[in-house]
């Protein structure tokens, strides 16, 4: 991702998944809870609309620069221990 080995497809694609999901905060109370709970963390509240113009408007140049600033904190290894016993 840093060297933007993605396409605009790839980029679309992914703003439609997300977004698709912002569509459904409305439908389920547990959701709306969730989404809103979510917010008072960062003490800003964007509405569901506002959140999706804001997906739409990301650009591949601003993934390309966050992911350059990312790090990897933890792997993890996991392991089958069928056949250990």
């Amino acid at each position: 991702m840093k060297q933007g080995n993605f396409s605009e497809e790839d980029l679309n694609n992914a703003k439609t998944s997300i977004i698709s999901t912002i569509d459904f905060i409305p439908d389920e109370q547990d959701t709306q809870i969730s989404y809103y709970f979510g917010q008072e963390f960062t003490g800003k509240v964007v509405s569901p609309e506002e959140y999706k113009k804001k997906v739409e408007a990301v650009t591949k140049e601003q993934i390309i620069d966050m992911a350059k600033k990312v790090t990897i904190h933890t792997i993890y290894f996991l392991k089958d221990k069928q056949g250990e016993e």
